[in-house]
């Protein structure tokens, strides 16, 4: 591994691109992320991962039980801190953790496009936990995502050619499942709330923000044509945005059935991304429409957990707990719409909602701590945090603190 690894070191240099070119400084820290990162060789390749779970006081890794040390869902969104870091902060002593990671997620995929979540320390793969089978859903996606980060790392840093040519046949494998599942587009069924989409993955729309993400960032590089896809795809989110002019949740966005989750709900910023692509004035339209209505309401109610709405428009709320996830995929969508529209008022909800992380919150607690760079797990509540600082809380923070640009 030695030499393979000097010589990698000794490409990067020569990979840097303008030299004398000021390289801006990075707003993250990543050094409790990086006490997470481990690895394990696996068939003659190392492969890096970020344990799942970290405990106050230490903070050193434990074992989730049942699931394993390491999965997908984790690596996958923490491939795109790297991407960040590497491609635009200049951090290229990160590289052989960003493709060793890689080399983790074609691991833990297959040539059918299936994917596997949870792997053992000794590098054996956990087949039969339920959130671990052989799926195209959840953590096939947040693997989709992070090969997608992989891809454009390999773009800019081209050191292995024959691991990128393995990213993207392994990218590409997800084709035949958005074939199977998009074909019954435009074909809408009746739902509790009027006609909705039969197109989604798994009727999900959560699911679907995330697969949008992974389509608008590849598009256009090397062969990947996803243009009709992400306006399907885009149109079925739309569909699942509540509507009722008046109610207090006009505006949201369902995640699952009748639901609003505070965690995963991309579809603010997906949207955004396929009306960069697409030019289609709905999905621009659509997001201003949560922006105005609903997120406001977010914003006034301290952020719940969850809302579901009955079919009379009325609604109930779960206050608690409160994550890093949920308040990435907020403030991501609200940071985003500022900068397309540049509106201040956009622009003040995004901050107001970036706050939390400093602070601002039922705790009064600032829930990142710039000097180790750990994020807390959560506001269990009013008076209650969860100090604990696993990876899923650090990597939502640290991509919210790379969109905003500094703490």
């Amino acid at each position: 591994m030695k030499p393979k690894l000097s010589f990698l070191i000794a490409l990067l240099f020569c990979c840097q691109c303008q030299p004398g070119k000021p390289v801006p400084e990075s707003p993250i820290n990543l050094d409790h992320a990086l006490s997470l990162v481990d690895s394990v060789q696996v068939n003659g390749e190392q492969l890096y991962f970020i344990y799942i779970y970290a405990d106050a006081p230490s903070y050193k890794p434990v074992k989730a039980t049942d699931e394993g040390v390491s999965c997908v869902d984790d690596v996958g969104r923490f491939l795109e801190v790297l991407e960040t870091e590497i491609c635009r902060y200049g951090k290229s002593e990160l590289l052989p953790i960003a493709l060793g990671m890689t080399r983790f997620l074609l691991y833990m995929s297959r040539d059918d496009g299936l994917w596997y979540n949870f792997i053992e320390a000794d590098g054996q793969i956990n087949t039969t936990y339920r959130t671990s089978t052989a799926e195209f859903q959840w953590w096939a996606i947040r693997g989709l995502r992070g090969l997608a980060a992989a891809h454009m790392i390999l773009q800019k840093y081209p050191v292995d050619l024959n691991l990128e040519k393995a990213v993207v046949q392994r990218l590409h494998s997800m084709d035949i499942h958005l074939g199977e599942i998009l074909k019954n587009y435009p074909n809408k069924v009746e739902g509790m709330f009027g006609p909705q989409p039969t197109w989604l993955i798994m009727d999900a729309p959560d699911i679907n923000s995330e697969m949008l993400l992974v389509l608008t960032k590849l598009h256009g590089y090397a062969d990947f044509i996803y243009q009709d896809e992400i306006k399907k795809i885009a149109d079925g989110l739309v569909d699942y945005q509540y509507r009722k002019t008046g109610n207090a949740v006009d505006g949201m966005y369902f995640c699952w059935e009748n639901k609003w989750h505070n965690w995963g709900n991309n579809q603010s910023t997906a949207l955004l991304k396929a009306y960069q692509i697409t030019k289609d004035e709905k999905y621009l339209h659509s997001v201003q429409i949560w922006a105005k209505k609903f997120a406001p309401f977010l914003i006034e109610n301290d952020f719940p957990w969850d809302i579901s709405v009955s079919a009379d428009g009325s609604y109930s709320m779960n206050k608690f707990p409160q994550i890093a996830y949920g308040m990435h995929s907020v403030y991501s969508g609200m940071k985003l719409l500022s900068v397309i529209s540049g509106n201040d008022e956009y622009s003040a909800r995004a901050e107001n909602v970036f706050s939390w992380f400093k602070g601002k919150n039922v705790a009064n607690t600032p829930m990142y701590d710039p000097k180790t760079g750990r994020c807390y797990d959560g506001i269990n509540a009013d008076s209650d945090v969860n100090y604990n600082s696993g990876a899923e809380s650090t990597i939502e923070c640290l991509l919210t603190i790379q969109k905003r640009g500094r703490f």
